[in-house]
């Protein structure tokens, strides 16, 4: 199979189970570790002999990959990565002799861009330098029989192109592309000479990765009804206009899904409508810190949709709710950016009354 067929199976198979999965949004800030495996594609490669070139071809190999690095919520990670590939020579070109294998064992430092879309799949972009260890061993390329195993470390780099799904607050899987590529190692011969070989990879790597950040637990969540005033003043005074009634809900780290206490909450709502007097309601949602403020604004607005939603399937007149989103503005628990504070996550709804 070709490296793109290779490529296009890796990724439809992480596609094709979004469905079924529970939707996390995004990517989570903080400290993560990984690993991986998955296939590698070594191409042929120049071997400069005392006796000329040769062309070495390799059979498909495999590949196995770890790592562990910091995520910030606007989409850069920074990781260590050991990488280790492995292939075997399928055939040698000109009077040489065909055995052995070729190996390398990576060290890299990594720097990836997570592209956030909002959903549970995160594209993402990366480089990487570092050290290769490369080992070659027993690979015959000269007539007489004579191999080289030896090994030698070099200059290494990689490019990394991928697709993450997140599954919860935890744990993704990722799908993902990385060439990588060394400085020429010089291979001695197992009898005396050497031999400079190109070095270079296609891989395939199919992961999971899992960050220790978790949402903090969410906050009770209490009506935040307020009771109506009446004024104490003297009679020949104007009388105080009643303090309007208002509600609050809360919800999950990056969801606009209604809890069960907060539709509980939005049910005495609704009755408190259905008791009548009521001119306008106005919903407005609002999020954490974590995340862009483009992406924290939608989600506002979708979770006072949500709200309104649920008001008007309890006989609210939708007419009268007006919803908007507030996004990071107007925090309830004022944090930095980037901290997952749960009274933040909420949605305010404030009756206004004659």
């Amino acid at each position: 199979m070709n490296k793109i067929s290779t490529s296009a199976l890796a990724l439809a198979a992480v596609i094709l189970v979004a469905p079924i999965t529970q939707a996390y949004a995004d990517s989570t800030p903080g400290w993560y570790v990984g690993a991986g495996a998955g296939g590698t594609l070594t191409p042929d490669a120049k071997a400069h002999t005392s006796a000329g070139d040769t062309k070495i071809a390799f059979d498909p190999g495999w590949n196995l990959q770890g790592s562990g690095g910091y995520a910030w919520s606007y989409g850069l990670r920074v990781e260590g990565e050991i990488a280790y590939s492995h292939a075997n020579v399928g055939k040698v070109y000109g009077p040489s002799s065909t055995n052995g294998h070729l190996s390398n064992t990576d060290f890299f430092a990594n720097a990836l861009y997570d592209f956030h879309t909002g959903t549970m799949l995160t594209p993402y972009l990366g480089v990487g330098v570092g050290l290769a260890l490369a080992d070659a061993d027993h690979i015959g390329v000269l007539a007489n029989g004579r191999t080289y195993s030896d090994s030698e470390p070099e200059f290494a780099y990689q490019g990394i192109a991928g697709l993450a799904m997140q599954l919860d607050d935890n744990w993704a899987v990722s799908a993902d592309y990385r060439y990588i590529g060394t400085t020429d190692p010089k291979f001695a011969y197992v009898s005396n000479g050497s031999s400079r070989t190109e070095n270079s990879s296609h891989n395939v790597v199919l992961g999971v990765r899992y960050s220790f950040g978790s949402p903090e637990p969410v906050a009770p969540m209490h009506s935040t009804a307020v009771p109506q005033t009446k004024s104490m003043a003297p009679t020949a005074k104007p009388v105080v206009a009643p303090v309007p009634e208002s509600y609050m809900v809360f919800f999950d780290f990056n969801k606009a899904d209604l809890t069960p206490e907060a539709k509980r909450i939005l049910a005495s709502a609704a009755q408190e409508y259905k008791r009548g007097g009521v001119v306008r309601i106005v919903v407005t949602g609002h999020t954490d810190t974590v995340g862009s403020i483009p992406y924290n604004q939608k989600l506002s607005e979708r979770r006072a949709a949500a709200v309104k939603a649920e008001l008007a399937s309890l006989g609210v007149d939708a007419k009268v709710v007006k919803a908007v989103g507030a996004g990071k503005n107007g925090l309830l628990v004022p944090t930095a950016d980037g901290v997952r504070e749960a009274q933040n996550r909420r949605a305010e709804i404030v009756f206004e009354k004659k």
